[in-house]
């Protein structure tokens, strides 16, 4: 069987449901957050007790979750779809590689 990995770009408030779904199919799963520039409105962020704001240069707040698996990989692609759908179509995207080589330390 060939080793794949996935990454699953999904909304922030998302992340618990596919934390949990991972969890129920016994999955180990690395979650980072990511900041991207995407279309939508930036961010403004307040400071100096109003004083003055910032505008961000993103717009878009992320979590990347990224899963290495030769088993389960049909499995993990549907509960992370089901758990992370926003209705929205900029909801998150999954991407799916072979993994080459693997070494553990």
């Amino acid at each position: 069987m060939v080793m794949k990995r996935i990454e699953a770009f999904i909304a922030s408030e998302k992340t618990r449901y596919v934390l949990s779904a991972l969890e129920n199919l016994d999955l180990q799963a690395t979650f980072y957050e990511s900041k991207g520039m995407g279309k939508g409105e930036k961010y403004t962020l307040s400071y100096g007790k109003g004083s003055g704001t910032q505008r961000m240069a993103y717009s878009t707040r992320t979590v990347i979750v990224s899963i290495v698996d030769e088993n389960k990989l049909k499995e993990a692609v549907s509960v992370i779809k089901a758990a992370a759908r926003t209705g929205t179509a900029s909801g998150g995207i999954i991407v799916v590689s072979s993994v080459d080589d693997l070494t553990i330390i």
